[in-house]
């Protein structure tokens, strides 16, 4: 069974789909949309699967979204700064920049990364 592939956390998460069923949308909008991006359902419409386990459920995702927001940008940075010898303020100022292009996605990321590690595959019965 390869990483990506339905039935795997790597799947749900990446694709950002229900950790239960794999077949509906964490989110109401695409991010692209720009519109309602942080918007989830409360539920999933395939399983019934609560999206919203308890009150502050999501809190813990903020953890997630901190490691994943520090590492893109201390590793952005070094690059920066290092390999392409840019000045410290300028390489600090592109790697603002890219984390606030990037803070939809890293919300939604970390939101998927904070369910899957709570709600787990299951598979549907064979008839």
């Amino acid at each position: 069974m390869s990483i990506f592939k339905k039935g795997s956390k790597a799947y749900s998460i990446f694709n950002q789909k229900c950790p239960r069923c794999h077949e509906a949308d964490l989110f109401t909008n695409k991010l692209s949309s720009m519109k309602g991006v942080f918007s989830m359902p409360h539920r999933c419409p395939n399983c019934n699967q609560d999206f919203i386990i308890e009150p502050g459920f999501y809190w813990g995702s903020m953890y997630v979204a901190y490691a994943l927001s520090s590492g893109i940008m201390l590793s952005g940075f070094a690059i920066l700064f290092f390999l392409f010898d840019l000045e410290l303020k300028l390489a600090f100022g592109i790697v603002l920049g890219i984390a606030l292009l990037l803070y939809g996605w890293i919300f939604r990321l970390s939101r998927a990364v904070w369910i899957n590690l709570h709600v787990h595959y299951k598979a549907p019965a064979i008839p």
